[in-house]
């Protein structure tokens, strides 16, 4: 077994899973609370209608 081959595939393998992990965390601080808002208007709408 060709232990650079996977030192290199284990690598990248980290490196993805590591910037997804970034990602989620950045998109669910910046949109979460827009996303509550929105909710919270909807529910709001509702309930003026009913």
């Amino acid at each position: 077994m060709n232990t650079h081959v996977f030192i290199l595939f284990f690598n990248a393998f980290l490196t993805t899973l590591l910037s997804s992990g970034i990602v989620i965390w950045i998109l669910r601080k910046q949109y979460l609370p827009v996303i509550r808002k929105l909710e919270k208007e909807e529910e709001e709408k509702q309930k003026n209608i009913n």
